[in-house]
Order: structure tokens, then sequence, then C-alpha cells
């Protein structure tokens, strides 16, 4: 255990860790779309761990503020930002497995808001084949996210990424996150909800698609927009230093643990809370995506949803 909760421990790269977890009532394969010329589908997903919860004590209902009890309800897919077409991001969740309640189906809706608050321009739309269901067309991203039983108390809490980008700008069309319903319900609502948010982010392709796009050099992030608001932060050199410790997964795609402490996009989740910097919001701009102008107000506005 590390400065508090746990650790993300993340395999992130061209197979992933998807074979973990087979066998369990939640299946943790990856289904990838097939590629197109505007479409490549890859697994950049990774599975996340409990092994170093702290806080999360004798099962359902524990540290954090419970976890919402046994589940069971069935949700419409959600839409955050222009649904009805109009320019602008959209996050599109599709909700599968059978152990939804409320509250935890609001946490991924609030994640969902929060984000498109942040990411405000239109990416082109792509047509995903191979997935069940048939084609759909994807505008801008969706996201699979599933409740279900993997291994039990403190072993996989699940696994999130993308499993497709584009093959213009990388910039991911499709993505999973699957976690066991026993974990969840032992870390509580509001830990939870900073996973889901961390998670979420990865989707979007913090981390998950750095070596992609080259922004990640001898340790550093190399992209202008965040490096700004590092060095607005009181931060100094040419780039913002990337993890480097805790395995395949968490080093070399989160910010360092020891320099950023509460950051919720290092790999540790500390007591919180944990927070967003404008760093954070603006490194979203150097994977490509047009972001809010004002990255400090975005992150001084917070995140809260118990």
């Amino acid at each position: 255990m590390r400065n508090g909760r746990f650790t993300f421990d993340e395999s992130i790269g061209g197979t992933g860790n998807s074979a973990f977890g087979r066998g369990h009532a939640l299946d943790l394969g990856v289904e990838l779309p097939q590629t197109t010329d505007r479409l490549v589908g890859v697994d950049l997903t990774h599975i996340i761990h409990t092994s170093d919860v702290a806080d999360a004590k004798g099962g359902p209902g524990g540290g954090g503020g419970g976890g919402g009890g046994g589940g069971g309800l069935t949700f419409a897919p959600y839409t955050a930002g222009s649904s009805d077409g109009a320019a602008g991001f959209d996050i599109t969740i599709e909700f599968k497995g059978s152990s939804w309640t409320t509250e935890l189906h609001d946490i991924f809706v609030s994640a969902a808001d929060r984000l498109v608050s942040l990411i405000i321009g239109e990416i082109p739309n792509v047509t995903v084949y191979g997935l069940k269901g048939g084609p759909k067309v994807v505008d801008d991203i969706l996201i699979t996210a599933e409740l279900g039983n993997i291994d039990g108390l403190y072993g996989i809490l699940g696994q999130a990424g993308p499993t497709s980008v584009r093959t213009d700008s990388s910039l991911p069309a499709t993505a999973t996150m699957k976690f066991d319903i026993v974990d969840v319900n032992a870390l509580g609502l509001t830990v939870f909800s900073e996973v889901v948010l961390h998670e979420m982010s990865h989707s979007l392709g913090f981390g998950s698609i750095w070596d992609r796009l080259g922004l990640v050099d001898n340790g550093l992030f190399t992209g202008s927009h965040a490096i700004s608001e590092y060095l607005a932060m009181g931060g100094s050199g040419n780039g913002v230093p990337v993890e480097q410790d805790g395995g395949s997964g968490t080093a070399g795609s989160h910010w360092d643990e020891e320099t950023f402490g509460n950051e919720l996009m290092t790999g540790f989740i500390n007591d919180g809370p944990n927070y967003y910097t404008a760093m954070s919001a603006a490194s979203f701009a150097d994977l490509g995506y047009t972001i809010t102008s004002d990255v400090q107000a975005w992150a001084d506005s917070g995140y809260s949803l118990v």
C-alpha cells in the first residue's frame, strides 16, 4: 500500500491484461471493434486490483459511505453533452450487468457530465463494426459500463480503458469500464466516485494513448498545455514528471505520486479528497481535444457526488 487506499495496477498496451478474471461471472475479455480505414480496434484496457485497499473493511457498506446495496436495476443508455446532435463533445454510456443501483448509476453520469464540461469540441463520428448489435455510429465516444461478480472481495476491482481509437488522431471511439460489485460495495460511494472519474479519464485517452502520440520522453510528459499549467503551479523543467514506479501499467501512464500526491490522475488513490488540477485538465488539449478556455476555473469548480 502506498499513501492510502490503493494503487491502480494497470497494464496499458497492445494486449493489456484482459486474460485476468476470465472464468468468472463478469467476463473481462475485451470485445474489439473491427479495424476500418477510420478506426482501429485495439486493447488499451488495464486491470485494476484492490490488494492495497486500506479503508474497505468488512464487505458492503465499508469505508467511504456505503456502496449502495445489492442492485438489480436496469438503465437506458445515457449521453452526456449535446445528445440532440448539435456540435460539442458527447460521452455515451451503455449500462450492463445486474448489480446497478441508482447511486452507482449516478456516479458514472456525474463523471461523464464533469468531463464533457471540460472537453467541448466535436470530433469526427465513426461507424463501429463487429460489436454485438450490429454497426453503431459513435458520437464521440461510447463507453460500456458493467457491474457484476469477478472474483470476490479484495481481488480484481475491474478493468477499464479504450477498445478502439481513431486512425487519424488516436482519440478513443469505444471503451469499457467493468467492476466487481463486491469490491465496489466495500469501497463505498465516495472512493468509487473517484475511481470512476479516474478510469473514465483513461478511457478518453489520459495515459492510455500517450505512447501512441509520443507525449512521454525520459520520464516526462511533454505536452505544452499541461507543462504550462505545471509551471503555473510552481513546477520547473521542460516536462511534467510521470510515474516510474508501480508496475507496467501504473508507470508511464500517470502523474508522479511523490510529486503530486492527492492529484486524481496519479497512479495511487490517497486518503481524500483526491482532485483534478488544471494541469490534468489541460493535458486533454495535448491529446488533441478542444477544451474549455479556462482550465483553472474548471478545476476550481470541483467534483463532488457524495
